[in-house]
This record gives C-alpha cells, structure tokens and sequence, in this order.
C-alpha cells in the first residue's frame, strides 16, 4: 500500500500549542510562489513512482487556506501524473471558521472524500483558551455544510487537557461530537511541545500541564463515551465506526511506504526516510535553485524497523504480530529470547497484555502503550 502526504503550510496565525511546519501571513505573491514550487516537486516525486496510490492526505497548517481553484488544481496535477486507485481514501484538513458551500463543493467535486476537521473543543471558553478563533456553532456549521456537500466521511479532531477544560468540558465535548454523528474521532492530548507559547507560560510558572494520572482519566472518557456510540477504538488516540478507519494513518502507524510533497513533508521507502526543508522560504528556494528540498535521511537496520514496528504496532487494536515482523524483516526468532520473553511474561502478570502470539494491550492499557514498548524493545 502507497500513501501520499501533501503539506500545506499556510495559517491566520500559530496556535499556541503548535509545533507543526506552518507559515503565518502569507501575502498572494508568496503563496503562489509556494504553490508553484509545490507543483513542480509533486511532477518530480511522482514521476519516479510506478504503483498505484491508496491513499491521499493534505495536511498542514491549513490546506485550506489555500483558494478552492487552486486546491483543485493540484489534485487535477495528482491525478494527471499518478495512478490512484478508485478506492483511494483522499483526506484533508479543514478549520471550521473557514468553511464554506463553495469549498466543500469544490472539494468534493475534485476528489476528496474525507474530511478533518480540527475542532479540539466544543466549550467556548476552552477554544479561546487554546487561541482557536472559531466557535462551537462554526464547527456545527461545518458538519452541516460538509454533508450538504456530500461529504460521508467526516472526522472530528478533538483534544483535552487544554487550559481552563474541566472534566465535565470534556465529556460534553464528546457527546456534542458523538451528537453530530461524524465517521471518526481523533482524541489527542494536549502535548507541551519546545519553543511554543504554551512551553513558555510553562517555563514562567503562568500554565501547570496536567498530571499524568488525571489526562489518563480523560482518556478513558473518550473510551468510555465513543465506545457507547458504536465509535471504537482503532489507535490509542483514534476512534471509528465499523471500516471508517483512516486508511492513510493506518499504513504509517504499519510501517508502510509513503510519498511527499512540500515543507517540512516526510517520506518513506522499506526503513529507507527522508524529510523536506521545514521553513516555506527556504523551501521554495531550494525548489527553484536545486530542483529538490530534501535536508536528511535515514536508512533503518532491521533491528531499528522492529523496535519502530513495535512501538507502533502496540498502539493499535490489532496490536503487534511478532512472527510477521521477524519474516518480513528476516530476523532471527532467537533474538526474542531472553528479555523479550521475560518483558512479554512480565507485563502479561501485570495484566497489560492479552494472550496470544500477536502483542495486544489490554483496553486499560492504551494509555500506558509507550512506556510498554520501551520494556519490550531489543
């Protein structure tokens, strides 16, 4: 399975707990000179690629900061150099406050078939809070227009343990969501990331970061309500309904293989990774003067892909296959022997694990998938 991820770096402005590869107030010239340099990679990437694309994800920043002409014009140029399959899941990213008939529409008839939407938070307050501008009645809003556009596959991103959110915040949060019958949940905690706003009111004392126990609390709320709605959990942070899983996510989170395009944009081929210049300025000129914006790469050994596989493997339903991952990346099975064997004992005394020879956490468990990888990497 191929995967093709799309970045779009454009913002009104920073979120105050964001970290991403964004670029605040782009005038029109910039931006076209973005776009221009976005085509002439996307032509260069996927004229080296022969298998057919399964799935297609424009993220950011925000995608759709970008007019919906242009926006269809590069999933025109996708579609002209690229073998899509026609069950391809083509997904973007949205804001409710810059929702609209004539985007949707547009979307939708150029392709896409899924929808994000970053919503975080249905209480007012905690939105201002997080240094969102848009509303609860804008995200409602959005829900609205996107099925009106005829978009079935709808995913809310939601996030706790933001600033001034209660529990009971929380919870109303999901059953607002839940209400509004979207195909997927995405369920995040808020992450302190360095050199944000958020890491320097930490820094003066002005914000405390939730405690580990209470966030877990808030986790198992997400469990608990979507679970009641037939929403269930896929990845330790991501909810569907029955095959409404992100297909696109699923093959990074498998260790599958991945085009790129744009800032900041990472790729991958068979433990073989590579990622673009970060900074939109610098990556447009790197496009212009060498053709490319690539500034590093990495090539994993096997042993490196296994603990990766693992680490990833064990925050999925599925869970773990440990013979398949030693077949395809033809390991010895006796380098399980020893620690792994008395890691995997320990944690399934611990009642963490469940039996089997596939490694699956118990549903108590998903907040602590991390920690338990770690005991059980070679």
């Amino acid at each position: 399975m191929l995967g093709l991820y799309v970045h779009i770096p454009f913002c009104a402005r920073r979120c105050p707990y964001c970290d991403f590869a964004v670029h605040i107030g782009a005038g029109a010239s910039f931006v076209a000179d973005y776009v221009a340099a976005l085509q002439s990679e996307l032509m260069s990437v996927l004229a080296k690629n022969r298998a057919p694309i399964a799935t297609i994800f424009f993220g950011g920043g925000t995608p759709t900061a970008l007019p919906p002409k242009v926006l269809a014009g590069l999933m025109s140029l996708i579609r002209d150099h690229a073998d899509i399959l026609p069950s391809a899941e083509i997904s973007i990213e949205a804001n409710p406050e810059n929702s609209g008939d004539e985007l949707f529409g547009t979307l939708r008839a150029s392709g896409w078939n899924r929808l994000s939407l970053g919503a975080q938070s249905f209480d007012d307050e905690v939105l201002k809070k997080a240094g969102r501008v848009h509303t609860r009645a804008q995200i409602e809003y959005s829900m609205e227009v996107a099925r009106r556009a005829g978009f079935e596959n709808i995913s809310l991103d939601l996030m706790f343990a933001l600033p001034g959110q209660s529990r009971d915040s929380w919870r109303e949060t999901l059953h607002r969501a839940i209400e509004l019958e979207p195909t997927h949940l995405s369920c995040y905690s808020l992450t302190i990331e360095p050199d944000t706003n958020f890491a320097v009111r930490v820094a003066r004392g002005e914000m405390i970061p939730l405690e580990e126990n209470a966030q877990a609390e808030l986790m198992s709320d997400a469990f608990e309500i979507s679970h009641k709605a037939d929403i269930e959990r896929y990845e330790v942070s991501n909810y569907a309904r029955r095959e409404m899983e992100c297909a696109h996510n699923l093959n990074y989170w498998r260790g599958g293989d991945y085009l790129s395009a744009g800032c900041g944009a990472h790729g991958h081929k068979s433990g073989h990774r590579w990622w673009n210049e970060r900074d939109a300025k610098n990556y447009v000129s790197r496009i212009r003067n060498d053709g490319n914006a690539r500034v590093g790469e990495e090539h994993l050994t096997a042993m490196q892909r296994f603990n990766e596989l693992l680490m990833l493997g064990l925050r999925l339903r599925e869970g773990f296959d440990v013979k398949k991952a030693l077949d395809k990346l033809e390991i010895e099975n006796r380098v399980l022997d020893g620690a792994f064997c008395d890691a995997t004992r320990d944690l399934r005394g611990l009642g963490l694990l469940e039996e089997g020879e596939v490694l699956r956490l118990k549903s108590h468990a998903f907040a602590l998938a991390d920690g338990i990888a770690a005991r059980l990497m070679l």
